[in-house]
């Protein structure tokens, strides 16, 4: 991969070149290169690449451990609403036009990706994995894991400020893909969003992966590259 101010790129085969940009978000506590694997087969299919870097990740203001809890309550939503807010502020400096964007999102990054997503209607589609468009509602599940009280007053209204399902729907295309058994980020938020997306539109495909935890397995990998494949050039 290329990198760039804040960002990777890769190029893409020539041979059977769309004019589709996949924007890839990390994971919470991942990293712009560890997606190295991913932006390499993608773009063997032909697809342009970005993977930008992400507030508090890499060289932006790298925490000294993202897993500590505190850590995780203090940052891991503002991470989430930084990135979504610097969204067009980035698109300048990558110069691509949104239509041509699928936003690809893990986990945090599946967050980002969603609220992204809910505030661009010209994007060309989004792939959450193993993520979640419903913001309060994943707090509130965060919260019960873990014993706290009830979401704040003020995290409360920010989350709804941003949270996908407060907003209306894009018409296009959405992948959502999950695993069952996660451990880390709860399917319910997919499950949330994927409910309030059919309710309001269509051209939405949830699947769910059996006994996968929080992990991309090569299956999952394998449907997103036939799922991209089936968008317009």
């Amino acid at each position: 991969m290329q990198k760039h101010r804040n960002y990777y790129s890769m190029e893409p085969n020539k041979q059977n070149e769309s004019d589709k940009v996949i924007i890839i978000y990390h994971g919470w506590g991942g990293s712009a290169l560890g997606y190295r694997d991913l932006a390499e087969e993608l773009a063997g299919e032909g697809f342009n690449v970005v993977v930008p870097e992400i507030i508090y990740h890499d060289t932006r203001q790298p925490l000294a451990d993202h897993f500590e809890s505190k850590t995780v309550q203090a940052y891991f939503w503002e991470t989430i609403m930084t990135t979504i807010d610097e969204f067009h502020d980035f698109m300048k400096t990558v110069g691509i036009d949104k239509e041509n964007v699928i936003l690809v999102g893990s986990s945090m990054g599946g967050c980002i990706a969603n609220g992204i997503f809910a505030r661009e209607p010209m994007i060309g589609g989004l792939v959450n994995i193993n993520g979640s468009g419903s913001f309060v509602l994943t707090e509130k599940l965060f919260r019960e894991r873990n014993g706290r009280g009830d979401i704040p007053d003020q995290l409360k209204k920010c989350l709804m400020d941003y949270d996908p399902v407060e907003r209306k729907p894009s018409v296009s295309p959405v992948l959502l893909m999950h695993g069952d058994s996660d451990t880390i980020m709860p399917i319910e938020g997919q499950m949330d969003y994927d409910r309030y997306l059919k309710e309001n539109r269509i051209h939405v495909d949830f699947r769910v992966y059996e006994g996968v935890n929080h992990q991309i397995t090569l299956e999952m990998i394998g449907a997103l590259i036939r799922w991209l494949k089936t968008l317009p050039k």
